[in-house]
């Protein structure tokens, strides 16, 4: 019996790529030079790529840029991370039916939790601009416990707050190492939110995928 259902945030309670397509354009807008709308294109597809979808620090992020883009202002490393950590939470949207889901979850008595690699500030943010604290009973991110998915030891904690066993909780991820496989590893069930990154060949193959997650309501 699932007592406990545990998510993933960029990419699965959130759309991080939706978020990522809104931010970028007011970067672009307050830092970048362009004559023409193509080129803010390009600026914008620039961005994406060597934000890796988040998994690159903004540090490297701005090393990599700095020298390449066509600024009409350059910030310095500090005003670069500053805004991105304070302006990117504004652009968070719920995943679809990420609402839907939670609440009728919490209607039938389930824990709920959420497990995430990033900073502190930047995650929490995230989640008080989606508006979904209240809705659960833990909520982890890798910063604040200094431990990073996929180690298993990051679910184990997340089990022990919850007071379930790991064969008693589900835990929803888009990430095929970070979730799935981290996820597995600590005895839980695991199902990989599909569109958003490629399966990992090396990998087996998922036991549970959805592509959207009101799937959820039916598997769990």
């Amino acid at each position: 019996m699932i007592k406990a259902i545990i998510f993933d945030l960029d990419n699965t309670l959130m759309n991080r790529n939706e978020a990522f397509n809104k931010f970028a354009y007011k970067l672009i807008d307050k830092y970048i030079y362009f004559s023409i709308e193509n080129e803010r294109k390009k600026v914008h597809e620039i961005l994406r790529i060597a934000d890796r979808d988040g998994y690159r620090s903004k540090e490297e992020i701005f090393q990599e840029l700095s020298t390449i883009l066509p600024w009409k202002y350059r910030p310095s490393i500090d005003e670069f991370i500053s805004f991105w950590f304070s302006e990117f939470p504004k652009f968070s949207v719920p995943m679809e039916n990420a609402l839907e889901v939670i609440k009728e979850f919490k209607r039938r008595n389930i824990k709920l939790g959420i497990i995430t690699n990033g900073s502190i500030q930047t995650q929490h943010s995230k989640i008080d601009c989606l508006g979904i604290r209240k809705y659960f009973d833990d909520i982890i991110v890798s910063d604040e416990v200094k431990i990073h998915k996929p180690n298993t030891n990051i679910f184990k904690i997340s089990l022990e707050r919850l007071e379930v066993l790991p064969q008693e909780a589900c835990y929803i991820g888009d990430h095929p190492i970070n979730d799935i496989k981290g996820a597995t590893e600590a005895g839980m069930k695991a199902i990989w939110l599909k569109g958003f990154r490629e399966w990992d060949d090396s990998l087996v193959e998922p036991e549970m995928a959805i592509d959207n997650l009101k799937e959820l309501l039916e598997l769990v």
